[in-house]
């Protein structure tokens, strides 16, 4: 593969892994997907969870499905379905209310460690996307206790900062309004780090796969980037039913 070839896969990934997308609002990740990989599928389409199902057929299915078209007959024997499912929602928060700061506070979706939320920019999508930061609640590290500095606070705490007045926020935000991490997608040595690389890797890993053996598919492909998977696997076992694959 050559560095430009090596460039235009880490953009992608780069791409997929700074889009918002929390479970239940991942239309942005769904959107890119589809416009990065343009050309690459031979169907499209959405299920009613918010799925997006890639089908990418066998070469001889192809063929054989064109020529039968052409001939008026039946396509004959169908290839085996492969099923390649990766979630494409990430952990993130909602907007549970807005205090009488104007201080949103937000309902976490997936697993956070509190440990590592302290002063991190966040991205409201309200009418217009909006960069906060989200901290807890409590006293600054020089007025606190020592016991108060070793308490790890709980989620309920955490409140978005966006350093507008209650005013403006109730006039750009909703309850309900999806709250994502901000953070730049770098090369560190031989690794990556950024957010969301659960499970935006395997994403990137299917499309680049799927690039490369998309002249010599033995089997019908059904690429499944699945909502919903970070709040108890919503997306993947409806695609599931419905793709009903072999494997």
């Amino acid at each position: 593969m050559t560095e430009q070839q090596d460039f235009g896969e880490f953009e992608l990934l780069r791409k997929l892994m700074e889009t918002p997308g929390v479970s239940g609002r991942e239309e942005r990740v769904r959107d890119l997907i589809l416009a990065e990989t343009a050309g690459l599928w031979d169907e499209t389409r959405v299920d009613s969870m918010g799925n997006l199902i890639c089908v990418k057929r066998a070469v001889t299915s192809a063929k054989r499905r064109r020529g039968a078209a052409a001939a008026g007959t039946e396509a004959g024997a169908e290839p085996l379905r492969v099923m390649l499912a990766c979630h494409m929602d990430e952990i993130g928060f909602y907007v549970r209310f807005i205090d009488e700061n104007g201080f949103l506070r937000v309902q976490n979706v997936g697993g956070f460690d509190a440990r590592n939320l302290f002063a991190r920019r966040v991205l409201v999508q309200g009418k217009r996307d909006l960069l906060g930061v989200l901290n807890p609640a409590g006293k600054p590290v020089h007025l606190a206790s020592e016991d108060e500095k070793k308490k790890i606070p709980e989620m309920r705490e955490f409140f978005v900062d966006l350093f507008l007045t209650k005013r403006q926020v109730k006039k750009l935000v909703d309850v309900g309004d999806p709250v994502t991490l901000i953070q730049r997608t770098e090369i560190v040595g031989d690794s990556i780090t950024g957010k969301a690389l659960d499970n935006r890797i395997a994403v990137w890993a299917a499309i680049s796969a799927l690039r490369r053996a998309a002249s010599k598919l033995r089997y019908d492909v059904y690429f499944v980037a699945c909502v919903q998977e970070e709040v108890g696997l919503r997306g993947a076992a409806p695609a599931a039913f419905g793709i009903d694959p072999h494997v």
